[in-house]
């Protein structure tokens, strides 16, 4: 039956893949910008890798997540580096357990607001509510008008770590809204067959493969029968206007947006990567070092992330 499958697998390019790019200028931008802050709260902590970064130049740090395995791994890592200022809890967002002015920076990074659609305003009250009077909230995410010129679809297959495969069907709108429609493969099927003998793409944060995704073309539809329903959700994706807004109408001053990660692409197309190792690695941080520099002395930037500041 595989004559019923046409499907074509979009290839995973190296600046789609290494994450660590991104996540270098991030941690440069948040070096000059959250300095030598006395109490800081990282909302959406996940793994903790963050506030364990700036631990030598913060006088206290808090990190929360909804999911506790994450918790526990972030813990688990402040101990074993023997690290005494951080702290890490399970928590919601929506509801942070701490009192109003309790903070100095407050953090909301990655996905956070993506994942609460409906309920994003919310989520920035309580941050302004926690936030002392005049100090630092810090926002990232993916930059919208990077992510919509890839196309308004997305299908893609993702596994998880008991051995199954998820499929998803994402329809975008210019907007920033995604409503993605998510079915199980059903094992034994030619569909899961074709899985498997798939070369799934190489991650170096995510060697294990369990955050990585197949992305393909549906030629012709997936057969129905293939596929169990699991549930429909809504993401909300952000534009720097869109951003920008939308702190300003949680009542935050001074907001400024910076787009960043350009350089990767620049040095990738004019093949300064192309050799490997410990000169690879030095290249990278220097060229990352330079475009936070860049950023916050002119104030703008370009590329696929965005970097937000803003004062209560």
């Amino acid at each position: 039956m595989k004559e019923d499958l046409k499907l074509k697998v979009i290839p995973y390019g190296p600046p789609d893949l290494d994450l660590t790019w991104y996540f270098m200028i991030r941690a440069e931008l948040l070096r000059k910008t959250v300095g030598r802050a006395g109490q800081v709260l990282d909302v959406g902590c996940g793994k903790g890798d963050v506030l364990l970064t700036l631990s030598r130049q913060i006088g206290f740090g808090v990190g929360l997540d909804i999911s506790e395995g994450e918790v526990k791994v972030a813990e688990n890592k402040r101990k074993k580096r023997h690290i005494k200022n951080l702290a890490f809890l399970r928590a919601s967002a929506l509801d942070l357990p701490f009192p109003s002015n309790a903070f100095d920076v407050v953090l909301c990074l990655g996905e956070v607001l993506q994942y609460v659609y409906g309920k994003e305003d919310r989520v920035l009250s309580e941050i302004k509510r926690v936030l002392k009077k005049d100090r630092l909230a810090v926002h990232e995410c993916a930059n919208w008008d990077v992510e919509f010129i890839e196309g308004s679809s997305w299908t893609y297959f993702i596994r998880t770590k008991d051995g199954r495969f998820h499929f998803k069907r994402a329809r975008r709108k210019p907007s920033g809204l995604e409503t993605g429609r998510s079915y199980e493969v059903l094992p034994g099927t030619p569909l899961h067959h074709w899985i498997l003998e798939q070369k799934w793409p190489f991650c170096p944060q995510d060697p294990q493969g369990f955050k990585t995704s197949l992305d393909i073309i549906e030629e012709k539809p997936i057969p129905r029968k293939w596929l169990k329903f699991r549930h429909i959700g809504k993401n909300l994706y952000h534009t720097p206007r869109s951003l920008k807004r939308r702190h300003q109408k949680a009542g935050f001053r001074n907001v400024e947006v910076f787009p960043y990660g350009q350089t990767y692409g620049i040095a990738t197309k004019a093949g300064l990567f192309e050799t490997v190792g410990r000169s690879k690695a030095k290249l990278m941080a220097k060229l990352a070092r330079v475009e936070a520099e860049t950023i916050l002395e002119f104030r703008m930037g370009s590329g696929g992330a965005l970097f937000l500041i803003a004062r209560k």
